[in-house]
């Protein structure tokens, strides 16, 4: 079996002080510590990892599964144990949130009971995780705040409140998923295709340049559809071969197209309604598409009429 990472090293390619209960240990103490994420390192290796790990964050970046990587790309809480290898990148270079981290020592029957039902909720998934809508993310950094500093105070059972925080932490996580994953069974592929395309095709046309696209990337659709995005991309790569993104790229072009061929909008006004912030954004977009600019691309047509 591959040697799994001790805390003594993580401490150490943190480059982050070892705490006293650590030192001259080996292992064989209970340890437990949480820490804010903002100074996050840009990668993690991928293997397994002899602790516990509860991560809350906020920033784009790649997680490395034993079943494929998973882009994250909005706020998030991610759970590892000693049995799962896993890798990070981060992508954006604002990265918020925070970690905790504690080995098997630490641990409490109740704690274990809660991570016990949490590990075998997500037996199936790719990872033991969960996207978050900002609220969410809101009530997660609470309960961090709150352990943090009960981590920090001198009350002779702050262990007790901590291990109560981690299990609340833990069971508000499988509420949530349970509620998603609820809508998911309830749900075959083929009928989530069906309401995807439908959902899609209502965003069009456009009728004015002051309604913007309601509904953008893949999350978007997934938050509307009230589905995990990776479900949802599984989905539509299973029936059409394409990824959600693939999709809804496809649409916004032809309908890039139809405006600069049938409206009198200026280039900036149909970017802006296709959903891109800048008008750079969107000739970078169509150029890559057709190999023309919006701009030469309507010349074109004129010149034929």
């Amino acid at each position: 079996m591959e040697k799994a990472e001790t805390l003594q090293e993580y401490y150490k390619r943190t480059c982050r002080k070892l705490p006293d209960d650590l030192i001259d240990s080996d292992g064989k103490n209970a340890h437990f510590n949480v820490l804010k994420r903002n100074n996050c390192y840009a990668s993690l290796h991928f293997s397994r990892k002899d602790y516990y790990k509860i991560c809350l964050t906020q920033g784009r970046a790649i997680l490395h599964t034993d079943k494929g990587t998973i882009t994250i790309d909005q706020p998030a809480i991610f759970f590892s144990n000693t049995n799962v290898r896993f890798g990070w990148e981060n992508v954006s270079p604002a990265q918020k949130g925070y970690v905790c981290l504690f080995n098997d020592i630490f641990i409490g029957s109740e704690l274990r009971k809660a991570l016990s039902n949490l590990f075998k909720l997500f037996r199936n998934d790719s990872y033991s995780f969960i996207f978050l809508q900002a609220e969410q993310y809101e009530l997660f950094s609470q309960y961090f705040e709150w352990m943090l500093k009960e981590y920090n105070s001198d009350f002779v059972y702050k262990k007790q409140v901590i291990e109560d925080f981690l299990r609340l932490i833990a069971y508000t996580t499988i509420k949530l998923r349970m509620a998603s994953g609820e809508i998911e069974k309830g749900l075959s592929e083929g009928d989530l295709v069906n309401r995807f395309s439908d959902l899609l095709e209502k965003q069009f046309p456009i009728e004015s340049p002051d309604n913007a696209l309601a509904l953008k990337t893949p999350a978007d659709y997934a938050r509307h559809l009230q589905v995990h995005v990776n479900h949802l991309n599984y989905c539509l790569r299973s029936y059409f071969g394409k990824t959600t993104s693939d999709l809804i790229q496809e649409r916004i072009l032809q309908e890039a197209l139809d405006l600069l061929q049938y409206s009198h909008w200026r280039i900036a006004e149909i970017a802006y309604s296709l959903g891109f912030e800048y008008p750079q954004h969107f000739n970078n977009f169509f150029k890559r598409k057709t190999g023309k600019s919006p701009r030469d691309y309507r010349g074109l047509l004129l010149s034929d009429i």
